[in-house]
């Protein structure tokens, strides 16, 4: 299955530059829980990535990282729950 810019597009529901606001985030510490069990465990946030996007569900999700990984992006999945929805964070978009 080929996934393109505009299906990604569509997969999420918001999204921000990350990185730049990195600082409001850290005020809200507890409200990303890192869901992402492919990788070492990482309790804290990681503010380095550029861009967070919204998903409003799991299936999303799996389509999003689907689409990162094949452009050898790398990302990490959080559950947002003040929003109640996902969140994946990476670089893609900041060089889009």
């Amino acid at each position: 299955m080929k996934i393109t810019h505009a299906d990604f597009e569509q997969l999420t529901v918001n999204s921000m530059n990350w990185s730049k606001h990195k600082t409001d985030w850290q005020l809200q510490e507890g409200r990303f829980e890192d869901i992402d069990y492919s990788e070492a465990f990482q309790p804290e946030v990681d503010y380095t990535f550029a861009r967070a996007y919204w998903i409003e569900n799991y299936t999303g999700v799996m389509f999003v990282k689907a689409f990162l990984e094949t452009l050898g992006f790398a990302y990490r999945v959080y559950f947002d729950s003040a929003e109640d929805i996902y969140m994946v964070t990476t670089n893609y978009g900041d060089v889009i």
